[in-house]
């Protein structure tokens, strides 16, 4: 399958949603985590959640947490905050996103 590109990244009521350019697939999930994440300095993984059409994956970026989602049935990909502290910084991570990809938002 030919490269799969950010075609959009928005900021929709506390969650930030992710689209592709093209269909993708469950096996693509993890080239599609590196690059969303690839960016993001100072992030660590703690959890990846494999589920038979939902895949999550629980991230601690400075003093936050974060889950990156991805639903194969739905296509949809969408980052949510773990608590109402990392929920205040849910508009810094969309900056950090978006900051060299202006032309994906």
């Amino acid at each position: 399958m030919s490269s799969i590109a950010i075609q959009s990244i928005d900021l929709i009521e506390n969650q930030i949603t992710v689209l592709f350019d093209k269909i993708w697939f469950q096996e693509n999930i993890t080239t599609l985590r590196t690059l969303l994440l690839s960016d993001i300095s100072s992030l660590n993984i703690k959890e990846v959640v494999i589920g038979a059409d939902l895949e999550s994956v629980r991230f601690q970026w400075l003093d936050t947490e974060f889950i990156l989602n991805f639903d194969y049935y739905s296509q949809s990909c969408w980052f949510e905050a773990q608590d109402p502290h990392s929920l205040a910084e849910t508009l810094t991570l969309f900056t950090l996103l978006t900051q060299n990809n202006e032309h994906y938002v």
